[in-house]
């Protein structure tokens, strides 16, 4: 029997060619307008799918989201509730977002923004510069959600010699990047020992707005924030008054909680932030490892085996 696939994203798209190799499989590409009037017979959707996906794909049986994150199932219950297997991307982002974390961390640490405004305005400073510049090796770094992007950011960061930490709500033993990981009841313990946090958590009901004022007082003074996941985890205006106030040194995020941020946005101007516009996942490399997964989970498919990367829809990872 042939497995009939709608291809909805632009994600991976020039490894395509990928999925015309798996024997057995008849694949459509569409724009997201134009699902309605191409799911009426699809087995498989591939992308992020449209809340009324159940009404105009009557035989779905799968969906391979195209990205690791999968917040689009709080919007549609219906889908959580249908016997619709749902898998993600886990695996495919954790190399380019773990180089991303160290990039942005490395340029806080030796003050790489204020170094390009200099160059662009032809001065030649370093008297504050070359006095708090620091070294991140032997520093501490609490990572929030230890998933695969957790762990690709772990492995980089152990390799320059930070200290690790991790909470993480699924108990993990034995990883070999780590110093400890905790359950998420001592996050508060991972934010005052910290001198770097990272979040790399998905966005589900317990973690939004996980970071709000209080929780980021108790990090320390000196500390640094970097946020690659998803937005929503950090309360924006909190994060800025911790900016604005001196209470950290610097913080650094690829991802807003209303994206793309409008050119009136408050964060635009608060000092020692960098922002980078939701691109730490990117590369060529991750494009066709997200192919290669959903490759092999069609292959599985077929063959009745279990699927890379199921999701609990109900928890929303």
């Amino acid at each position: 029997m042939t497995l009939k696939v709608l291809l909805c994203s632009k994600e991976g798209e020039q490894f395509y060619d990928l999925i015309s190799q798996v024997p057995g499989v008849t694949a459509v590409r569409c724009e997201p307008s134009e699902i309605a009037d191409n799911a009426g017979d699809i087995d498989v959707f591939f992308g992020h799918p449209s809340a009324d996906i159940l009404k105009v794909a009557p035989k779905l049986r799968w969906i391979q989201a195209s990205s690791a994150g999968v917040e689009f199932v709080a919007r549609i219950p219906e889908l959580v509730e249908s016997d619709v297997v749902l898998t993600n991307t886990r695996g495919a982002h954790g190399p380019s977002i773990g180089e991303h974390t160290m990039a942005l961390l490395l340029a806080m640490t030796r003050h790489l923004p204020e170094s390009l405004d200099q160059q662009h305005a032809h001065v030649w400073d370093r008297t504050i510069l070359y006095r708090t510049a620091r070294e991140i090796g032997g520093m501490t770094m609490g990572i929030i959600g230890f998933g695969a992007l957790g762990r690709g950011i772990a492995q980089r960061a152990q390799a320059m010699e930070l200290n690790l930490l991790a909470v993480d709500a699924q108990a993990i033993s034995g990883e070999p990047f780590l110093d400890e990981v905790w359950p998420p009841s001592r996050l508060d313990d991972l934010l005052e020992q910290s001198d770097v946090v990272v979040v790399a958590a998905p966005l589900t009901a317990e973690t939004r707005h996980l970071l709000d004022a209080s929780k980021l007082a108790k990090m320390k003074k000196d500390a640094y924030l970097v946020v690659v996941s998803r937005g929503g985890i950090v309360v924006e205006e909190a994060l800025a008054d911790a900016l604005r106030s001196g209470h950290l040194a610097g913080a650094a995020i690829d991802v807003v909680e209303n994206e793309p941020m409008d050119k009136d946005h408050p964060l635009w101007d608060v000092p020692r932030l960098i922002i980078t516009p939701h691109m730490a996942g990117a590369s060529a490399r991750k494009e066709r490892r997200v192919v290669e997964i959903f490759c092999e989970n069609l292959v599985r498919f077929q063959n009745g085996e279990p699927l890379q990367n199921e999701v609990d829809k109900a928890r929303g990872y």
